[in-house]
């Protein structure tokens, strides 16, 4: 019978080397993404389960292939599909040596059984020397959530703001901490219902998009139209997946899922349409903030604050940032300070990580382009 049981000493000895063990309620969640932000040198909720001829060897191995799983999907996140390849094999030590840090949780066990979620820090160096070391550039920038309406047409009928539009259940119940771009779900509200019909959202309507992220206040706004089709062939069951971004007027992405036809459960058909829709998403905005090694620069900027309040914001984010490698501080004034940092990829990329983090950086308009200079405010939002 598995029961709930502590880690052993000699377990304990052979993993504080690099574990920084958690312990979470039995009774609570067990997701990391219920409690924790999504990081981008952090790959959270992998969940083990190992037998072996003692729950100490299920443990190590649970371990060891946490890590190596962890791994994977951290390049899959943040390295582009074509440069998997240029990666080369690693053994069980050199993946240990890139992590800093693992946190374990809902651990039980038996006599011959291991069982936990593990959650994997890497260390944000080591990756960055490993991939530099193959010159393969890549992502570590997350982008601010992106906003998604659920439209689906299945048996007849199309479902937006419906209760029984289980494409947006899929949605809300699918795991996406790990990836680099946060999902927010819209849920159905009256604004909604008066602004945005199924029909409209199935075609993608550009008019009634735009009205809808106007009356809503939403920067960025995505349709994820999904159509299930029970075919009587060989195809079996097919789900019809079709993107639409407010502000453009072509489709975006398309794609299509099969699945057997005698299977009733359509989880599966929305996890895998789910997948490829957050990977694609994802895909868009890693071409944006891609880092390509070599393209290291400095910049000069005046950082202008209303209080000391907002200094400290803007000087604890700057801080937080992957993208920049060092932040010199040089004069300060009641209202402003003089800051170079020195940062990966170029001004382009540097300015939309910093949005990210609600910080806006402007070319101060000069005499000359040589003294052209930089500005870096905090945004502000409304109350």
């Amino acid at each position: 019978m598995i029961k709930n049981v502590a880690l052993t000493v000699f377990y304990s000895i052979f993993l504080s080397l690099y574990i920084a063990p958690t312990r979470a309620n039995e009774d609570g969640p067990g997701l990391a993404s219920v409690n924790n932000a999504p990081r981008i040198y952090t790959i959270y909720n992998i969940l083990m389960d190992e037998t072996a001829t003692s729950s100490r060897k299920a443990s190590r191995t649970a371990l060891k292939k946490a890590q190596r799983i962890a791994l994977e999907k951290l390049f899959r996140k943040i390295i582009r599909e074509e440069d998997h390849k240029h990666l080369p094999p690693l053994t069980d030590g050199q993946i240990t040596e890139l992590v800093s840090g693992i946190e374990i949780a809902n651990e039980k066990s038996s006599p011959v059984r291991y069982i936990a979620d593990f959650t994997v820090h890497f260390s944000r160096d080591k990756i960055y020397n490993f991939l530099s070391a193959m010159q393969l550039p890549f992502a570590e920038t997350l982008s601010n959530p992106v906003n998604i309406l659920t439209v689906l047409e299945k048996d007849g009928a199309s479902l937006l703001w419906e209760k029984g539009n289980d494409w947006r259940m899929a949605w809300l119940n699918y795991d996406t901490i790990n990836n680099l771009v946060p999902i927010k779900v819209i849920t159905p509200s009256r604004t909604g219902r008066m602004s945005m019909t199924a029909w409209q959202a199935q075609q993608g309507d550009p008019e009634a998009l735009d009205k809808f992220a106007r009356l809503t206040g939403l920067r960025t706004l995505y349709i994820m139209s999904a159509r299930v089709e029970n075919n009587f062939t060989p195809v079996g069951r097919t789900l019809t997946l079709k993107i639409f971004k407010a502000g453009d007027d072509t489709l975006a992405y398309e794609t299509m899922v099969t699945a057997d036809a005698n299977a009733e459960d359509l989880k599966p058909l929305y996890d895998e349409a789910i997948k490829r829709a957050t990977y694609w998403l994802d895909n868009q905005w890693k071409e944006k903030v891609m880092i390509h090694f070599g393209t290291s620069s400095h910049l000069i900027m005046d950082i202008r604050f209303d209080q000391s309040e907002d200094w400290f914001k803007i000087k604890k984010r700057l801080e937080s940032i992957s993208l920049i490698r060092k932040v010199t501080y040089r004069k300060f004034k009641t209202n402003s300070a003089e800051v170079e940092i020195e940062h990966s990829g170029d001004v382009a990329q540097i300015t939309l990580t910093l949005e990210q983090e609600d910080l806006i950086l402007q070319a101060e308009s000069s005499d000359t382009p040589e003294s052209e200079s930089w500005v870096l405010t905090l945004k502000k939002h409304p109350l």
